[in-house]
């Protein structure tokens, strides 16, 4: 799913691993990268939503694209806290992943080449998404009629990037009434069972 440059193995968490391990698992299905991405909306309700997991950061940050004019990228400017889950229904595993969530837009010098690669990796219908009417906003039949996706990047073009604080994984395949539950935290990622 990503040719962005790997970490080297050894300063990759253990749970990083498993995760590359289901997603490789299932990279034929295109659903499997499909996350839900929570987030907090400016009155404190959770604000829940889908998105197409894009590739793994050069710091191992889950990697989506957005809409800067969207909602969730004032929710995230505000709060900064984010849980994505994500579901492999075939293997009957979920992972749910917290942490820090931060947008990258056309400014951010740090994820400028990161930016430009996830954008040139984009289908066309994809693309022409970010020249269509801020989301949210009444869509008349005309505003996306002939618009043309752009070769570049435009303004509204941006990466919502996650870095995990925390890493969970629930495995429902597991014989009955043992279903297998584990944690890792930030720090040592130390993978820890859980009852489920």
């Amino acid at each position: 799913m990503s040719s962005i440059p790997r970490l080297p193995a050894e300063s990759v968490p253990a749970w990083r691993h498993i995760l590359s391990a289901d997603l490789a698992a299932h990279a034929q299905h295109p659903a499997a990268s499909f996350v839900q991405l929570a987030t907090l909306d400016a009155d404190g309700f959770p604000a829940n939503r889908t998105l197409t997991f894009r590739c793994f950061g050069r710091e191992g940050e889950l990697v989506f694209t957005t809409d800067l004019r969207s909602q969730k990228c004032e929710q995230i400017a505000h709060q900064g806290k984010a849980e994505a889950c994500w579901y492999f229904a075939d293997a009957r595993v979920q992972w749910r992943l917290r942490g820090r969530a931060v947008v990258a837009g056309p400014r951010a010098r740090k994820h400028y080449a990161l930016r430009e690669r996830v954008w040139a990796r984009l289908s066309e219908s994809s693309r022409q998404r970010f020249v269509w009417p801020a989301p949210g906003q009444i869509l008349a039949a005309a505003s996306k009629a002939g618009a043309i996706p752009p070769t570049v990047p435009p303004a509204s073009f941006g990466l919502l990037i996650l870095s995990p604080q925390r890493a969970e994984r629930l495995d429902l395949r597991a014989e009955p009434n043992r279903h297998l539950r584990w944690l890792a935290i930030r720090g040592d990622w130390a993978m820890t069972e859980l009852n489920p």
